[in-house]
């Protein structure tokens, strides 16, 4: 999801030097997926850990987009413009 979000952003011209503002929290992304606030936290310490990301004061930094997309077992495909959100 965070991989999905990164790209739209990036395609609203959102993203600066591979960073972007995320307007939301971990509350907010464990809400969306259904899962608990422990769990997301679990699951998003392990991706931070990979190196690949950064999420840090609601700034998320990809570091290595290719470790990402492997992680996330799906690249982006090219869609139409549309809203960040």
């Amino acid at each position: 999801m965070l991989l999905q979000i990164y790209a739209r952003a990036e395609e609203s011209g959102l993203v600066e030097n591979n960073v972007v503002q995320f307007p939301f929290t971990q509350q907010h992304l464990a809400d969306t997926l259904g899962m608990s606030l422990v769990h997301t936290n679990k699951t998003l310490k392990r991706l931070l850990q990979s190196r690949a990301v950064r999420w840090e004061q609601r700034r998320f930094e990809v570091i290595d987009r290719a470790a990402l997309e492997e992680i996330a077992g799906d690249g982006i495909r090219p869609r139409h413009p549309r809203p960040f959100i």
